[in-house]
């Protein structure tokens, strides 16, 4: 699922840290003066990839320790 800019709703690349507010690269540019306040969305996405794949490694002893799973 593609994330698209808040403001004129092009391919995001930039997004505000938990947030769901996201811009593309014109956007961010010309609403932030310093761009390392926002986080790339590729970045997220590489994280969110990775934490997936370690709870998918760890099996079935990683799903029991969701507190809020109704078996």
């Amino acid at each position: 699922m593609t994330k698209h800019c808040i403001i004129c709703n092009d391919p995001a690349t930039f997004k505000i840290k938990d947030t769901p507010d996201y811009y593309c690269q014109n956007c961010a540019e010309e609403n932030f003066a310093d761009l390392t306040v926002l986080v790339s969305v590729e970045e997220e996405a590489q994280k969110l990839k990775v934490y997936l794949k370690e709870k998918s490694a760890g099996g079935e002893d990683s799903v029991s320790d969701n507190p809020d799973r109704e078996d």
